[in-house]
């Protein structure tokens, strides 16, 4: 056995005749014909490779020439210098290096040995003639090339799906199920300025738990998350599907009613306090728990209106309808 030192690593010279029957399990031989004189010889232009542990095999920043068997230790895959966690690991038979042989790019991960590990290396031209010289190799690098690009869709649909549900757990009140105060800014500004573009009528309710502080003291904190749940679900049921509904903060809730002018915008706060007011708490444990009711605040777009006006005096309707007795609604002009 010839050792030959050459960069990272240590290229060892290994007759290939000795091997057959390893390289008859890697995925790249399977079912090839390793006495057949072309492809002997071109095992013999190839050459063994021991990488330490941590070793780069391959790096995002220098080409790649060479396709790398695994055939003892193991490899790990990482998207980037910075990460420490793996997308995934190379495991004895497998293959990497061959996108980038492809497609004449630097590779797209870094690959780095986690143990002490054994590669077969093949320069580029080497491949080409032993798929010019085998169809079994042509077709099991077609599988390996299939296989990879199955994962890497596979991580990208799992990777949208998470930032699916970060954006949704971003978006949502985890209590509630409504979308959050982020969400509110957000959208209801777009909807200001739409109405504000086509000259439409909108108006904002800012709704409110009467004594919710009293609720909570009374009967705890698990009857006053059930409370608001309820009231949210109180609120959503009876609205049109393009009324945007939000939990504020707290005990508190916003209506954003696009199209719709103060008039019946009344009439749906009016409806809206009326379904909460006669919503069943149930009970819970051994302790019946009373009903809620709030108090409703709404405000009309006016030209030039921005959400922190519209909300300001949404709430100042709001403080007037408490002050008045609670459970009533209140519009901004009569506060």
């Amino acid at each position: 056995m010839l050792a030959i030192h050459k960069g990272h690593g240590v290229k060892i010279v290994v007759p290939i005749e000795h091997d057959k029957r390893v390289l008859s399990r890697l995925q790249l031989f399977r079912n090839v014909n390793l006495g057949e004189p072309a492809i002997e010889d071109l095992l013999g232009h190839c050459t063994y490779r021991e990488i330490q542990n941590g070793e780069p095999l391959l790096s995002t920043d220098k080409e790649n020439h060479y396709l790398y068997v695994v055939v003892r230790g193991r490899c790990a895959i990482i998207l980037g210098q910075d990460e420490e966690v793996p997308l995934t690991t190379v495991d004895p038979g497998e293959c990497v290096g061959e996108m980038s042989i492809i497609d004449s790019r630097v590779p797209s991960a870094e690959v780095s040995a986690t143990e002490l590990t054994r590669v077969l290396e093949i320069e580029k031209d080497i491949l080409w003639r032993m798929v010019s010289a085998s169809h079994e190799i042509a077709r099991n690098l077609l599988y390996i090339m299939s296989e990879r690009v199955r994962y890497s869709n596979l991580v990208i649909a799992d990777t949208m799906e998470m930032q699916r549900k970060y954006q949704r757990y971003a978006t949502i009140d985890a209590l509630t199920g409504l979308h959050n105060r982020g969400w509110l800014d957000d959208m209801f500004s777009r909807e200001i300025k739409r109405t504000e573009r086509d000259r439409l009528p909108l108006c904002l309710i800012m709704i409110d738990v009467d004594s919710f502080k009293k609720f909570n003291d009374d009967y705890g904190h698990l009857a006053g998350d059930r409370a608001l749940v309820k009231v949210g679900e109180g609120i959503r049921a009876p609205l049109r599907p393009n009324d945007l509904v939000a939990r504020f903060g707290g005990e508190e809730f916003s209506v954003l009613l696009p199209e719709t002018a103060l008039e019946h915008a009344l009439v749906v706060a009016e409806r809206l306090r009326e379904h909460v007011a006669g919503i069943n708490m149930g009970s819970l444990g051994d302790v019946s728990l009373p009903g809620v009711t709030v108090s409703i605040g709404v405000a009309e777009f006016k030209p030039g209106f921005e959400l922190e006006t519209m909300i300001t005096a949404a709430d100042v309707a709001m403080y007037h309808a408490k002050r008045g007795g609670r459970n009533c609604v209140k519009a901004a002009s009569d506060a």
